[in-house]
């Protein structure tokens, strides 16, 4: 069967204030190890204690207010929330670079994580947006602008962290020293604002009972491949579209249970694996790390984006060919071969500092250089990684499949996006905690939280398959 076209005009505004949240989220990575540890007065990977605490109140903020997010989307429609989040994002965004003491950042992170629980509304519109024909294209292209905004936020944050120092004769205001890191968030917060106008003044209300009734021309496109002559069908709403489940309904479902218990262990490796690798990579060898500095491991981090999508152009057909469960399945395997991948990244690095070479400065903020077979070895551990984040396309499509009436959709998405948060916030602190013990008391030589990784990621794809029993 042909699928049905895709609004072209409609999806590609989604997309782009999609675009905007991972912009947010990830200009700060390259840096931020730099600045918990100037702001926490700490040193190597006892760094993890703080940026994972930081990590978490964010993810703390995130988790409580996803399911209230997702109900307001479901009253009062998806246009209101997202505009309230993307302003927010871009408010608190600009308020981090100006964070001064380690509590002003702890302060904005739970702020910034508050309003960066819109994500299940947004979810909603893609989900309103597509149907069973073409959500194999509109979810993994969703996806697919997550892990560009993956691209676009490092460079970001790598390449206009502190200016003064970079371009001492164009940035000569007593602001750019005070706030080194003032200058990516402006331009992250200039992109959320952008979202903002997209959400008020071109994105249409896709909330059932909310929704403004509208003639298809027949110049609409779709956006990619449309079938000649494909017929619209407008189809009433059911009660189910019209009228939302309770929590308690949704929760009795068993399938949608697993739905949500996967979503919840995909997010702890998703944000463990996230911590883990930055923290690794900001370390000293000595300790376990690798010693790269913020402006390495933000381009390590937009190679990482960029490996995604050409994975994700390819999901469509991997999915039409393998099934969604199956290609679940697979992705959730990918993290225990990507947490087995790591000490080899490390253990290389350990071999290349028999000749180490340091980047431009001397000193404290000396860097290293990586030899080729380091970065090999940090690129096969990120191209796992991307892998294992196709699950995250994928449990979209899960939610969407088997929530009952389009009405639900937004409180299904949060109590998805509610575990995956809730994983989140306690993965962080867990990960970097055992990382910086495992390194400094050297337990299974620093490899400790590995061992832990491995056992929960196994756990995970031991869960996931709990879809298949349910749903067959």
């Amino acid at each position: 069967m042909e699928p049905n076209p895709l609004p072209k005009v409609q999806m590609a505004v989604i997309y782009a204030i999609k675009l905007t949240l991972p912009i947010a989220l990830t200009q700060s990575i390259p840096y931020y190890n730099v600045l918990i540890e100037k702001l926490a007065a700490s040193e190597g990977a006892e760094t993890g204690y703080y940026s994972g605490l930081a990590h978490s109140a964010f993810s703390v903020a995130q988790f409580m207010s996803m399911f209230i997010w997702g109900r307001i989307s479901d009253s009062r429609g998806r246009i209101p929330v997202i505009l309230l989040g993307t302003t927010g994002t871009a408010l608190f965004t600009i308020l981090f670079g100006l964070s001064q003491t380690f509590a002003g950042v702890l302060i904005n992170r739970l702020l910034a994580g508050f309003f960066f629980g819109i994500t299940g509304a947004i979810h909603s519109v893609v989900g309103e947006l597509s149907d069973e024909t073409n959500q194999s294209t509109a979810f993994p292209l969703y996806d697919i602008i997550s892990a560009l905004g993956f691209v676009i936020g490092p460079l970001i944050g790598g390449t206009f962290a502190e200016p003064a120092k970079q371009w001492p004769n164009t940035f000569t205001s007593p602001i750019w020293t005070a706030y080194p890191y003032l200058l990516p968030c402006l331009i992250s917060s200039a992109v959320s604002i952008g979202a903002a106008f997209l959400a008020t003044f071109v994105l249409e209300e896709t909330l059932p009972n909310k929704r403004k009734a509208k003639v298809v021309s027949p110049e609409e496109e779709p956006l990619l491949t449309a079938a000649v002559g494909a017929t619209v069908i407008d189809v009433p709403p059911t009660v189910a579209d019209l009228e939302p489940m309770s929590v308690r309904e949704l929760l009795s479902i068993p399938v949608l249970r697993a739905v949500f218990a996967s979503s919840g262990v995909l997010g702890f490796a998703g944000s463990c694996f996230t911590n883990t690798f930055v923290l690794m990579a900001y370390t000293p060898i000595r300790e376990g790390g690798l010693a790269l500095s913020p402006a390495q491991i933000g381009r390590a981090l937009s190679a990482m984006g960029a490996v995604s999508i050409p994975l994700k152009l390819c999901m469509p057909k991997l999915l039409r060919r393998f099934g969604t469960l199956a290609m679940f399945d697979f992705c959730m395997l990918a993290w225990v071969a990507t947490f087995a991948a790591m000490p080899f990244a490390s253990f290389v690095a350990q071999r290349a500092t028999a000749a180490p070479t340091l980047l431009a400065g001397t000193g404290e903020e000396a860097f290293r250089e990586a030899s080729t077979g380091e970065w090999a070895a940090v690129a096969t551990v990120l191209f796992l990684s991307r892998l294992g984040c196709l699950a995250f396309s994928i449990i979209m499509i899960l939610t969407r499949d088997h929530t009952p009436g389009s009405a639900s959709l937004g409180t299904a998405n949060g109590l998805a996006e509610l575990a995956q948060s809730l994983a989140s916030t306690v993965g962080p602190t867990i990960a970097s905690s055992l990382f910086a013990v495992s390194a400094s008391k050297h337990l299974l030589g620093g490899h400790l939280w590995v061992v832990f990784m491995l056992l929960e990621s196994g756990f995970g794809s031991w869960v996931a398959r709990r879809i298949r029993k349910y749903r067959d």
